[in-house]
This record gives structure tokens, C-alpha cells and sequence, in this order.
């Protein structure tokens, strides 16, 4: 999984990602698909909190409506531009509606998210109906290309230095094919998501990609999983030898992700384009790692034969 591909990890933003402010080149556009609150919340201050000019988000008018966001990001940085529409990212024409008014708000995007997500019921083997694993599907792999194909050329008219940056919220669950924790449906969509992000790296070699695990974190998202595993009261229900081990099953911060996602595009890495990252790394070990990661072409999926 990955776990400790850095010796050191974190579960809250560290002095090497703590955001500064108006450390981005100026002026700065940032676009996240799927943000109200937890995760995506969190990058959008992160980003603000960094300098960016503007923020485009999309999300379901009904999420909107209650989101902390608007008055957070006034409290944060009340320079920063937001641009907050509904949008359902499995509908074509609503994405390449998004797109284009993100086109006449700001004409150009430095850094794409993909933040919008969907887990479905809580299930280990087979999904528990069609529906959910359609809608899986269609909210994490469609409206990942979707939100790509339409924001593209707004990608590649960032006046940064090669282009701009696709990132997609990914998770550790696409590793993982059974026990606590695993879901068929969001498994193997977030699988596709990394799959997809190196697609997209060896056809627009100029747009920087990566798909990245936020943490393990509690979100409104995951409280379908078991309380045990949620609470991180007790890891397995039937044996008490594992209760000390994970006292706290999801004990990342939700800040965290943002953190590292500006740490990650503010300076142009190309040798981590198109490869699976962790919000956990340590970003110092991580760097110290560039010949390994290039030489063995690391951090990627691949058959073993």
C-alpha cells in the first residue's frame, strides 16, 4: 500500500508544507471539482491561505447552500476571488457548462482538482446493488474525464512555465482487495482515477498530473464505514489484541491534503508527473528519493510477471 514509502509520515501539516502566505506566483486560478466541506474545504482554504487569486468550485446546489466555504475563505483571504456553481459532474454538458464559465470568469486555470467523490453503501465484496456501483463509477472515473476533457484548454493557456495541473483525490482503498476498509466499487474506481492520471501524463506530458491519498481521515463521506473502523475504537471486533494499534483508525487531519497539494504544484516537479502520491509522506524524504522514484519508475501501477 505504500503505507511508509517515506520512513517518516504525518497526520498533520508539518513546517516543510505549512502554507504561507501569498507564497504562489501571482495571479493564481485555482478550480476544484467537488468542495463543501471536510477534504475539499480544506484544500480550497489552503489554496487561499497560499494567494491564489481566484477559486472555482462546483459542487451540488444543495451542498452550496450549507457550506462553511464563502465565509471561511473571506476570513482566510478576503482578496481571493471565489467562483462557487452547481454543478453534477456526471453530466457532460453541466461539466462543459462549468468549464466555460470558468473560461469567461478567468480565461485560464493553474491547477485542477478532482475532489468529487462518492463510497456508497458499506460493502467488502460485491457492491450492494447496480446503483451504487454505477454511481461509483460514473462520480469517480466519468466525472474525473470529464472534469479533464473540458478544463484542459483553460489548463494549457496557465501562463506557469509548460502548462498547468491536473490533480485527482485518490485513496490508499485502491490497494486494498478485502478486509476493514475495502469497498468494490470505490476501490476500483479510485484504481481507474490513478490509471487515468498516468494516461494523462504520457499524452499531455506537459500538464503536470498525480493522483494523491488525502489521509485517512474523518469525513461525512465515510461514516457508512463501521463504527469500529470510523471510531476508531477497536480495529477488528473480534480480537481485542489490535485495540492498542489503532486507537485511532482515521487520524489524519483534514487540512493535511491541502498542505501537501500546495506544497506539490507551487514548485514545478515533473519527475513526480502521472504517479500515485501520499498526504502522509514526508516531503523531504520524498525528494530525496527523485533518482529512485525516475530510475525505477516508481509509484505506478503495473502487472507483476
Amino acid at each position: 500500500m505504500g503505507l511508509t514509502f517515506t520512513a517518516t509520515t504525518h497526520h498533520v501539516p508539518y513546517p516543510a508544507i505549512n502554507v504561507k502566505s501569498n507564497s504562489l506566483p501571482s495571479p493564481f486560478n485555482v478550480c476544484i471539482v467537488g468542495a463543501s466541506r471536510d477534504i475539499g474545504a480544506n484544500i480550497a482554504y489552503s489554496f487561499a491561505t497560499a494567494g491564489a487569486m481566484a477559486i472555482g468550485i462546483c459542487a451540488p446546489q444543495a451542498e452550496i447552500d450549507v457550506s462553511p466555504i464563502p465565509s471561511k475563505l473571506r476570513e482566510l483571504n478576503d482578496s481571493t476571488r471565489l467562483i462557487y456553481l452547481p454543478c453534477d459532474v456526471t453530466i457532460p454538458s453541466e461539466v462543459e457548462a462549468f468549464a466555460s464559465k470558468m473560461e469567461d470568469a478567468l480565461g485560464y486555470i493553474d491547477v485542477l482538482v478532482y475532489n468529487a467523490g462518492y463510497f456508497g453503501p458499506w460493502e467488502t465484496r460485491t457492491a450492494s446493488t447496480p446503483h451504487d456501483f454505477s454511481t461509483a463509477m460514473d462520480v469517480n472515473c466519468k466525472g474525473l474525464y470529464l472534469a479533464a476533457h473540458f478544463m484542459l484548454p483553460l489548463l494549457k493557456r496557465s501562463p506557469r512555465a509548460g502548462g498547468g495541473a491536473v490533480i485527482s483525490i485518490c485513496s490508499i482503498g485502491m490497494h486494498s482487495t478485502g478486509g476493514p476498509g475495502a469497498n468494490t466499487a470505490y476501490g476500483i474506481s479510485k484504481l481507474v482515477q490513478c490509471r487515468f492520471i498516468e494516461m494523462l501524463a504520457a499524452t499531455e506530458p506537459e500538464i503536470f498530473t498525480a493522483a494523491v491519498h488525502p489521509g485517512n481521515v474523518k469525513t461525512e463521506m465515510g461514516k457508512v464505514t463501521p463504527k469500529y473502523i470510523y471510531d476508531g475504537t477497536i480495529f477488528c471486533p473480534h480480537s481485542k489484541d489490535l485495540t492498542l494499534m489503532l486507537t485511532v483508525a482515521l487520524p489524519d487531519d483534514p487540512s493535511l491534503c491541502g498542505s501537501f497539494i500546495v506544497w506539490l504544484i507551487k514548485k514545478r516537479r515533473m519527475w513526480l508527473s502521472g504517479r500515485y502520491l501520499s498526504s502522509n509522506w514526508d516531503v523531504d524524504e520524498l525528494a530525496s528519493k527523485e533518482a529512485e522514484i525516475v530510475h525505477e519508475n516508481k509509484l505506478k501501477m503495473r502487472m507483476v510477471w
